[in-house]
């Protein structure tokens, strides 16, 4: 039997960072610093357990980008 808490655990960072962004943009944010300040707000961090940026941002989405 399938463990339920895996589900949860199965999201790459990809998916969540999307989904975080997807929600924040919907709510209103308009700019990298909305969006970094969004990301940061809702514990979401980069990889290695950074906060967010603008630079690193903007440098994560063109990364992201590149390797689509």
């Amino acid at each position: 039997m399938a463990n339920d808490n895996a589900v949860a655990s199965d999201k790459t960072y990809e998916d969540r960072l999307g989904d975080a962004l997807e929600h924040l943009l919907a709510n209103g944010a308009d700019d990298l610093a909305a969006l970094s300040a969004g990301l940061n707000a809702q514990g979401i961090t980069l990889p290695d357990g950074s906060a967010w940026t603008v630079e690193n941002l903007q440098a994560e989405l063109h990364r992201l980008a590149e390797s689509a």
